[in-house]
């Protein structure tokens, strides 16, 4: 695989019940494409207490998105109305590291703050929006919060299209 780009796949996909043959999945559509694909589950962790092994999933995640050319995600909502926390990190630390992110959701076309509508009852004061705990539920019109929304646009309705994208933004490279 040495010379092919890779692809970090970011997502709650690895919570699935079906996880390993999701991911496999995903990383036949990505060698299809000549490229290398990064599966968080492929790492293999070692430490026996829960915490140690939470650290070293965090750390041998965060070494492989170093390895990884770009990182393509999955924004979609996890157990709420708001995309999965550790695919959120992920993000961010590929934007800190300047490699570019894909994003896709199976809720395309939604705001935040519909999600959030639609999960709770919001209180509305003029433009703005509280949940119960009066905590204003920010309304950019964006797909997700704008620490994410604003680094990684557009957002693709699928992993397909993600990848597509990734490959196009590559042309001329060699992968």
């Amino acid at each position: 695989m040495a010379g092919r780009l890779s692809v970090y796949l970011a997502g709650p996909a690895v919570f699935r019940a079906d996880a390993d043959a999701h991911g496999a999945s995903l990383k036949r559509l990505c060698t299809a494409k000549g490229l290398e694909p990064l599966w968080p589950l492929d790492n293999d962790p070692k430490s026996s207490s829960a915490a140690d092994l939470a650290r070293e999933i965090r750390q041998m995640n965060c070494a492989t998105i170093d390895l990884a050319a770009a990182v393509i995600a999955d924004i979609s909502p996890f157990r709420g109305p708001n995309m999965d926390p550790g695919t959120a990190f992920e993000i961010g630390y590929a934007i800190a590291l300047n490699k570019p992110v894909f994003v896709y959701t199976q809720a395309p076309g939604q705001t935040l703050l519909d999600r959030t509508r639609a999960a709770f009852k919001l209180r509305t004061v003029g433009a703005k929006h509280y949940d119960a705990n009066d905590m204003e539920v920010e309304d950019f019109g964006l797909h997700e919060n704008l620490m994410i929304a604003t680094v990684a646009e557009p957002v693709y309705a699928s992993f397909e299209e993600a990848l597509e994208a990734f490959v196009k933004s590559n042309t001329g490279r060699s992968a």
